[in-house]
């Protein structure tokens, strides 16, 4: 596991190297206010798709603006999985209607067209991705397995997914969701367990080939997040920046960091909302869309994320 420098500043309390991260405007909004975003690409140039309130629209972001895409997604979907980059993304399952989806869609940088389709179907996933044919998605949300948190796991090597033989350590759904770590480490964060609980939880995989990895535990976070949390992080899963999700209290902009087996908490979100994804290394992210509880509701407003630390 790769293992990312944190400075020792003394009396045992660390600063992560290169953070903390700073939030600003992205100076645009999205066409429509929506969560469940699949973000694909950075801060500095990302497609993004699909969301609730129900829509197949995609957008193209150019470090400045958004404009339409030249293609949408297929059908109306929300809550999938996903990554890459602004010209080579892929889009994962999630709910299209009510049913959840094994279908996948991939861009290549002016269309969307069908890719492999997963084993099983699942939506509030976490996943991670290097470009449209190389891609993790573990965990999620199917109402058909027992208490609708999936188990099972599935990596994808040049466009086609191969279920992994070991199960996810904590089954979940409402996970950190998108950029979490890299499609062979990726990174299982917070979300919702048995009993409905807000998780603490770290896990990543650790992909060997073929149908073969391994699970480890990590420190776990300070604060139990579900809702699907944020999640910055192309490299590795002992690199990440999470944000956003809910705690018992509502949505929130807690922001943590994560390198070298520590958690340091960063600089806030400039909005308190869940279901905001995140897509990006942790040093350049995009986050767009969330809800609001506080009678503000779904929102339409994207942010970047820059630290001088970036993988």
């Amino acid at each position: 596991m790769a293992k990312f420098g944190y400075q020792i500043l003394g009396f045992g309390s660390f600063t992560p190297a290169g953070g903390p991260g700073v939030w600003s405007d992205a100076g645009d909004t999205i066409k429509g206010s929506r969560f469940t975003v699949q973000i694909s690409g950075t801060g500095s140039s990302a497609i993004i798709a699909g969301g609730y309130n129900q829509t197949a629209d995609s957008e193209i972001w150019n470090g400045s603006s958004f404009s339409d895409a030249a293609d949408n997604l297929s059908a109306v979907t929300h809550a999938a999985g996903g990554g890459g980059t602004s010209s080579s993304a892929i889009y994962i399952g999630g709910h299209r209607g009510s049913p959840v989806t094994t279908v996948c869609e991939k861009w290549d940088g002016s269309s969307w067209e069908n890719a492999d389709s997963m084993t099983t179907a699942s939506s509030n996933l976490a996943s991670a991705a290097e470009d449209k044919d190389n891609a993790w998605a573990c965990g999620g949300y199917n109402p058909s397995v027992s208490g609708g948190k999936v188990a099972r796991h599935e990596m994808m090597r040049s466009g086609t997914w191969t279920t992994q033989s070991t199960d996810m350590l904590t089954p979940r759904y409402y996970l950190s969701s998108n950029s979490c770590g890299s499609s062979g480490n990726g990174a299982a964060v917070a979300g919702t367990s048995a009993g409905s609980s807000r998780e603490t939880k770290n896990e990543e995989y650790t992909f060997s080939s073929g149908s073969s990895g391994s699970w480890t535990t990590n420190t776990a976070k300070t604060t139990g997040l579900d809702e699907n949390p944020g999640c910055f992080g192309q490299t590795s899963a002992d690199d990440l920046v999470v944000f956003c999700g809910e705690t018992a209290s509502g949505p929130n902009g807690l922001t943590e960091e994560y390198s070298a087996g520590t958690w340091t908490t960063g600089n806030t979100y400039p909005q308190p909302a869940r279901n905001n994804f995140g897509g990006g290394p942790t040093g350049n992210g995009l986050s767009v869309g969330g809800y609001r509880e506080d009678g503000y509701g779904y929102i339409d407003e994207a942010y970047i994320f820059t630290r001088a630390i970036s993988t």
